[in-house]
């Protein structure tokens, strides 16, 4: 069958040509959208397998932490029991040492909490020192929440309900000029329970970071269901800690 020589004109021709340039915008289009979407599941696939690396770390240094925790406090309990009822008047001493649980190396610091800083006792020049220092406020501001923290223990804080107490560190946050980024400056020269006699972190690397697991912990009233001779009072949440801060207590 012969083709006329005008059927394929100039108009069908550039109309062909159109036609080509919407198809390939199309598939432009379409390999975008298919690379945007193959972008974004591998994303998620990172973030759920960072959430997952970061579920286990938790999990191990819970684990190993509290451990090693045990096992610096019955080793305590064996001095103690060597020594009798500690005597002389000096500060007690910070308990140190290292185990290996497995094949992870963990290490653990025993501090009396008469060494560290109560806000329901602390005096006022003492309370401005903490947060003009590790908390970095200026003196003026310093000097201000030391006097708020003071008038709270008395009752002089509206903010709080009448007769009230703060229990907690955490408590001391409704002060005004209080904060959490304070609290994370100073938490370290703190006394964060009101029952314990010691308080122990277990620090351990895991994954390229250092973990902290800290527990507060009182002689006094240990479990008959456990056998140990000390009770737990307070467990802080495993937490990654900055190298730039020092986390092993105040001297």
């Amino acid at each position: 069958m012969s083709l006329a020589p005008g059927e394929y004109s100039p108009p069908l021709i550039r109309q062909a040509r159109s036609q080509g340039g919407v198809a390939l915008a199309m598939v432009v289009w379409f390999v975008a959208a298919m690379s945007l979407l193959v972008v974004g599941i591998v994303s998620e696939v990172r973030v759920d397998t960072r959430m997952a690396q970061t579920h286990i770390a938790r999990a191990k240094a819970m684990a190993a932490g509290d451990g090693a925790i045990h096992l610096l406090l019955s080793r305590q309990a064996l001095l103690r029991e060597a020594q009798g009822t500690p005597g002389g008047t000096g500060p007690e001493p910070v308990l140190e040492a290292g185990f290996m649980l497995g094949e992870q190396p963990v290490q653990v610091r025993m501090v009396p909490v008469s060494r560290l800083l109560d806000m329901r006792s602390a005096p006022a020049e003492q309370l401005m020192n903490l947060f003009a220092g590790p908390g970095a406020l200026q003196r003026e501001d310093a000097q201000r929440l030391a006097t708020a923290v003071v008038q709270l223990r008395g009752g002089g804080v509206a903010r709080f309900a009448a007769g009230s107490k703060p229990l907690a560190v955490e408590d001391w946050l409704q002060v005004p000029g209080f904060d959490r980024a304070l609290l994370d400056a100073v938490r370290d020269h703190l006394r964060m329970d009101a029952e314990a006699a010691y308080r122990l972190d277990a620090v351990m690397e895991y994954d390229g970071r250092r973990w902290l697991r800290r527990r507060w912990v009182t002689l006094q009233g240990g479990s008959d269901a456990s056998g140990f001779p000390w009770r737990v009072t307070r467990t802080e949440a495993p937490r990654v800690l900055d190298d730039r801060i020092k986390t092993a207590g105040a001297r």
